[in-house]
This record gives C-alpha cells, structure tokens and sequence, in this order.
C-alpha cells in the first residue's frame, strides 16, 4: 500500500497527529542545529530525572506512532532529540505531562555517545533504550501540565 494510501486510510486524530509531528519533528530539528546546547535546557523546557505522572494512554500511544511515522517521511533521519522534543511538544498541547531525559554513555573505544528520551509515568514515547546504560545530563524536576 502507498503511504498516501496508508495515510488517508487513518482516522482524522491520526493524520492530524501524523501531520503535526512531521512539522514538529522538522522544528526540533532545525533548532537544534540553530540553539548551542547550553541553551537547551530554558529553550526546550525542564528536562527530568524521573517520571511520575500518566497521562491518557491511547493519546501518548498517538502520539508514539505520530513520532514514528514521522521518522518514515521527514528528510535527514532526525535522531533522537528532535524525537522526544517534537513528542512534548504534541502532549504538552493535549495537556499531558512528560519526562525529558538526556543521557550520555561511552562506547567500546570511549567515546561519548549521546541519547535522549521521552516518557510519560512508565510509558516510553521516544527513544527506548536501557536507562541504567545512561548517565543522565542537567538533572531536574518533572514538568506538570
């Protein structure tokens, strides 16, 4: 099936939600490269060191294949920060609360390797990995919508 055949074929929730996380994605993306990291934080909001609240799990669920069907149609293969920020963006809209998270680990030679994810209580939304891999960077405090 084509993609504008598996497009039109959603429901109007999924392609709005489908639509806005393309853009969205695209945004991240491009204020990422524009915004210096150390700006991240009061640009793109608190990041968390835990998550607590839930929010209506068939819309964080939404927004997850949103964010990914986003990924099969936006150019340049955004990585995982555009991701997670593109998906607060959309449950901040729908009133849900979620935790940001950025982590760092080192690879086989040393090497920093980045990560960012995104949760919603236990819900992952972007990102999945294993979090005791991680160090987390610029711990803070949930946000609450």
């Amino acid at each position: 099936m084509s993609k504008l055949r598996t497009f039109f074929a959603l429901d109007s929730a999924d392609k709005f939600a489908s639509l806005e996380a393309m853009v969205l994605v695209l945004y991240a993306k491009l204020l990422i490269g524009k915004v210096p990291p150390r700006r991240w934080r009061s640009r793109f909001g608190a990041v968390a060191r835990s998550s607590e609240k839930s929010g209506d799990l068939e819309t964080v669920r939404r927004v997850r294949l949103a964010i990914m069907r986003a990924l099969n149609n936006v150019p340049g293969a955004p990585n995982c920060l555009p991701q997670a920020l593109a998906g607060r963006w959309m449950l901040e809209r729908r009133g849900i609360a979620s935790s940001l998270f950025l982590g760092t680990q080192r690879d086989e030679t040393g090497k920093a390797r980045f990560h960012a994810w995104l949760k919603v209580g236990d819900e992952w939304v972007t990102g999945l990995c294993d979090e005791a891999q991680y160090t987390l960077l610029v711990p803070g405090e949930p946000e609450t919508a």
